[in-house]
């Protein structure tokens, strides 16, 4: 087979024989350096702020890879999770009932109850299959929104629970944006970590079997609605972590988080950055969180700022009017980019490799029944060879 030349395969071919450790310690590298730079005033406090977001959109896509890339399932009631997490810890650390309880506490329990809420809604609904389940956890996703929104005696309802205190860890209190980036910081980390030695294993591959084929799976000796389940409540554990984290930093809870279109958002982080990859799901997260940020700095700041005053000045009212009034379009352009990574890259940002196969290479089983159906069977000989 011949080997592909030019600029584009030789990069791809020298940064294939990179170890995926290395670029693991890149990422970590660079992760670690953004609170550093904020305290230097090379990045401004906002970029801190929205780095903690990215990391807690990062739980959320992780976790959601596990039941969707791992084991193929079609979550839409996600954020429900997030939520069950994120008001556990409101309830039991705020004014608004009078509790303050532990952070470690607070953490094995808003874990834990999201965990249980995935038992609950896995029991019942993981022997659907497709756009029924879809429907499924969609209303469940709805119904946990509704119930936070409706129990005001419990919740405040609309008008959520506020004052939230910081954690205090090992008598530390976390109140700064830099500890807070570091203590999602390393959560992510952990998690990943757990995650990636979950995929090697023997449950990580039949996970992957049964996203594959379940029938087949199923016939040799793996219980698909067990692995499902044990999916699904992973999955939710990790929504539930990161509604912990996200409620002692935001400090404020109400039901306008928890959104359907918060639940579509990390499907998109997922889908964007790679099915069934950990690394893609960062990427896609990170991208897809930080991209609207970028470019309304891009339009609103830097771009006038290179261009210089005089050079704005000159421009049509209606190219100013476009630079002053641009957050009202960059959604359109984050969105033009989803399109064009969806045409050009389908499998994602750092797809798993299996999925790449998938995606960008015929499947062998069409292969092998095209091939059968330019066979004459009655003569006993090939007519055409494929």
């Amino acid at each position: 087979m011949q080997e592909k030349t030019g600029v584009w395969a030789t990069a791809r071919r020298f940064f294939g024989r990179v170890p995926r450790w290395a670029y693991a310690l890149a990422a970590l590298a660079l992760a670690i350096s953004v609170p550093l730079l904020e305290q230097a005033d090379l990045i401004q406090t906002v970029w801190l702020r929205l780095g903690i977001r990215s990391l807690v959109y990062v739980l959320l896509a992780m976790g959601l890879n596990v039941v969707m890339g791992e084991t193929g399932l079609l979550n839409l009631g996600y954020i429900a999770f997030f939520a069950v997490g994120s008001y556990t810890t409101a309830i039991f650390s705020s004014p608004r009932l009078g509790y303050h309880v532990d952070f470690w506490i607070l953490l094995l329990a808003s874990t834990g109850l999201a965990m249980l809420a995935g038992l609950l809604i896995g029991l019942p609904t993981l022997r659907l299959r497709g756009d029924y389940l879809a429907i499924v956890t969609l209303g469940f996703g709805e119904i946990t929104r509704i119930t936070f929104n409706n129990w005001e005696s419990v919740t405040n309802g609309p008008g959520g629970i506020p004052q939230i205190y910081r954690p205090m860890i090992l008598g530390l209190k976390i109140d700064k944006p830099g500890e807070f980036y570091y203590l999602v910081l390393i959560f992510v980390v952990l998690v990943a970590i757990m995650l990636t030695n979950l995929k090697s294993s023997r449950v990580g591959r039949a996970w992957n079997a049964l996203r594959e084929d379940e029938i087949a799976a199923e016939h040799s000796g793996i219980h698909g609605t067990s692995l499902k389940l044990l999916s699904m409540v992973i999955s939710a554990g990790i929504a539930g972590l990161a509604g912990c984290l996200f409620a002692y930093y935001q400090q404020f809870i109400n039901p306008t988080y928890f959104e359907f279109l918060q639940s579509v958002l990390v499907v998109c982080m997922v889908v964007l950055g790679g099915m069934g990859s950990i690394p893609g799901a960062i990427a896609g997260a990170a991208l897809l969180d930080a991209l609207p940020e970028f470019i309304r700095q891009a339009f609103s700041r830097w771009l006038p700022d290179l261009l210089g005053e005089q050079t704005m000045d000159s421009l049509p009212v209606a190219v100013q009017n476009f630079f002053i009034e641009f957050d009202r379009y960059r959604m359109l352009i984050v969105g033009l980019v989803i399109v064009v990574m969806v045409i050009f890259r389908p499998e994602g940002i750092l797809p798993d490799s299996l999925w790449r196969r998938e995606v960008r290479e015929e499947d062998p089983r069409e292969v092998e029944k095209t091939r059968q159906k330019l066979f004459d069977f009655d003569e006993g000989h090939q007519d055409l060879e494929a």
